[in-house]
């Protein structure tokens, strides 16, 4: 065996004045034994392991503290930054108060006493006592579930936020069909679902009459109306003449026949254009969409 590989120095095993042949057998003594090597090594990357574990957890809690920190300055509070900011602030905490049994026993080195007859035994002891610990670090898996859950929730609250809204608005805003067909059963499927201030009128003198005037949306069919203002081209003339002088409004005309002049300036410069047999579930989705844009 080589001498770096032993321990020795005088002590109440080994005396000053301990016979030389003593001295030499203990120096031709085994070395440990593989299994005690091998288990000191492990232990010792084990070891390393934890640490470098902890500094990763330590800079990844650091970090989502100073982003989380600018994300609720620029959100103003909002739950999303304020659960990145305390998952920042466990860990750290867990980088600092960590249970003692990761300290000691756990993860700590074997000390290996080569004492002669006793070593056997004392690596025993220290293998019984030796405990596997195995860490798992999903923050990844973790942080992009919990993203996909905000979205949800965040899309589902929008939905919730802008039923709230159209609610407030239908009270308020004012329809004006321009219909020469008095039975069209949009104007009442608009009042039954809430608009109330939804009206009809078969035709107008002039564009100042207070119902135009008033009103924010505008539903002008193409045929059959503008006859009273001897309009060429009816409707589309009409829905032309309200939307340059109320640009403001919003205007969508319709109509029953699709033949009518493509090349007329009001399909360009209208809101929107439907054909008039469209579900009234589209005539809705406009009022509602137009309500909260005025």
């Amino acid at each position: 065996m080589a001498i770096s590989n032993c321990l020795f120095s005088p002590t109440s095993e080994n005396p000053a004045e301990f016979p030389s042949w003593c001295v030499l057998a203990k120096l031709s003594a085994k070395p440990p034994a593989g299994r005690q090597a091998q288990l000191l090594i492990a232990e010792t990357v084990a070891t390393n392991n934890f640490i470098m574990l902890k500094t990763t957890i330590l800079i990844l809690s650091i970090s989502s503290l100073i982003i989380s920190g600018i994300w609720m300055y620029k959100t103003n509070f909002d739950y999303e930054p304020i659960t990145v900011f305390i998952m920042g602030i466990v860990g750290i905490l867990y980088f600092f108060f960590k249970p003692k049994e990761d300290k000691k026993g756990i993860l700590s080195p074997v000390k290996i006493k080569n004492k002669g007859s006793r070593s056997s035994s004392s690596s025993k002891t220290d293998l019984n006592q030796t405990q596997n610990v195995n860490v798992n670090l999903s923050l990844g898996s973790n942080i992009s579930q919990n993203s996909n859950e905000s979205n949800i929730q965040k899309e589902h609250n929008q939905a919730e936020d802008r039923d709230l809204l159209i609610d407030l608005k239908k009270p308020k805003t004012k329809i004006l069909f321009i219909d020469d067909d008095k039975n069209f059963n949009v104007v009442n499927i608009l009042k039954t679902s809430g608009w109330k201030n939804t009206k009809s009128v078969v035709d107008i003198k002039t564009l100042d009459i207070s119902a135009v005037k008033e009103a924010d949306i505008l539903f002008v069919d193409i045929n059959g109306v503008g006859k009273l203002l001897n309009l060429e081209n009816e409707g589309l003339d009409l829905a032309l003449m309200l939307k340059q002088k109320y640009p403001a409004k919003r205007v969508v005309i319709y109509s029953a026949n699709k033949n009518n002049n493509i090349f007329h300036d009001a399909w360009d410069i209208c809101d929107f254009k439907l054909e008039k047999n469209a579900l009234p579930y589209q005539f809705q989705s406009l009022v509602e969409k137009y309500s909260l844009e005025i």
